[in-house]
């Protein structure tokens, strides 16, 4: 997350805690819903020999995993169509392993059309390779008028230095899922263009409203699309750092070096723990996406008559909220430090796009559904505050 809002107000932050309030934590992507699937991890690691755990692992990563991630997209049709060990990059991270094929993709003075809103760190994976980030809005348009040409939003900042084009969906932060015809839209626009496709698709589980859609899958597309996936989503495993990214094998290849470079091999015990968790995961995905729905609807209500707008969420785990109305040109840093104060975090737009200054994203599953209400009733005081201090 780029520096801005939410460093300002640590000292807000800082002080809260000092006085023994507590926070409710509805700016972190995370989930609340622990353990993680699988009543074998323990056994994962409890039935692993010391060697191995702790001794290298291999570079690319264990065989089985890199096959049960291939076998998981081709079932689930995510990643590509034809997927093989050979297009499954493991990363410590989803983070690290786009880091990786952006590296062996981009050069630097390239520009990549980043949709936006987008999350946070995004930005700055394309531009440690040296490439520009060029923001376009594209999913907010996409709820303003489902009838929109997405290729059209996003010629409109093409140049002839765009080299790629990043796009999330389920949207981290507005929850926008991309229809068919939208996805159809950026592919065709992709192949005319001849671009590589960053696809985040890690809340592909978390599809409430439409269809779960792989751009890859799509005519054209499997040989340009880079589409990364995240156990720390998908699985609950935000601490064990494991994803991925399915991409063309001359990609990933490439990209796997870069990866035994900046962290050699991922951790094999995690790895492990994403082996087992894979295989027994389904019922829990299941249960977890009507649970999350269930905390959508509800937070979508409680915020019902206030002066945030905005748009109900088709997937992920967020609603992003825009203030501008309630602001009316003051800074969004007040109302936030009026929510520390009344105890509820909300992650400040900006970082998710360079147009979101008046705008908060809010997650409804970091903590159980009765936080995410009480922070909602906290919230919606803090804005009271600021209404009153006109």
């Amino acid at each position: 997350m780029r520096p801005g809002v939410f460093a300002e107000l640590e000292v807000a932050i800082a002080a809260r805690r000092a006085a023994g309030g507590d926070l409710i934590p509805l700016h972190i992507g995370d989930t609340h819903r622990l353990p993680p699937p699988s009543a074998r991890i323990e056994r994962a690691i409890a039935d692993a020999t010391p060697a191995a755990l702790y001794a290298y692992g291999a570079t690319a990563g264990l065989p089985e995993l890199r096959d049960a991630v291939a076998t998981y997209a081709r079932e689930r049709g995510r990643g590509h169509p034809s997927a093989s060990e050979a297009h499954v990059l493991l990363g410590v991270g989803a983070t690290h392993a786009l880091a990786c094929v952006t590296r062996v993709t981009l050069d630097a003075d390239d520009e990549v059309l980043l949709a936006s809103p987008y999350w946070p760190l995004a930005h700055g994976i394309i531009t440690q390779t040296g490439a520009r980030a060029v923001e376009v809005p594209l999913t907010e348009a996409l709820y303003r008028d489902p009838n929109a040409d997405a290729a059209a939003l996003l010629a409109a900042a093409a140049t002839s230095r765009t080299r790629a084009l990043y796009v999330i969906s389920p949207n981290n932060p507005d929850g926008k899922v991309l229809s068919r015809r939208h996805a159809e839209q950026i592919a065709r626009f992709a192949v005319e263009r001849d671009l590589w496709v960053f696809a985040d698709e890690v809340y592909a589980d978390y599809v409430y409203d439409g269809e779960s859609l792989s751009l890859a899958a799509l005519p054209g597309m499997g040989d340009r699309t880079l589409t990364a996936f995240s156990f720390s989503k998908s699985h609950a495993l935000a601490g064990a750092r494991i994803g991925y990214v399915m991409g063309p094998p001359s990609v990933i290849e490439a990209a796997r070096k870069v990866s035994v470079h900046t962290a050699f091999n991922v951790p094999v015990a995690m790895q492990r723990v994403a082996l087992s968790a894979l295989r027994d995961g389904d019922a829990w995905i299941e249960s977890a996406r009507t649970e999350y729905r269930q905390a959508r609807d509800a937070t979508a209500g409680a915020l019902e008559g206030s002066e945030a707008q905005f748009s109900l969420a088709e997937g992920g785990v967020y609603l992003f909220l825009d203030f501008a109305k309630l602001l009316d040109g003051r800074p969004l840093k007040r109302l936030m430090e009026l929510a520390v104060e009344r105890g509820v975090l909300l992650a400040p737009g900006e970082s998710c796009g360079g147009a979101h200054a008046s705008s908060a994203r809010l997650c409804f599953t970091s903590v159980p559904l009765p936080r995410v209400l009480e922070g909602v009733t906290r919230l919606r005081a803090a804005m009271d505050d600021l209404k009153h201090a006109r």
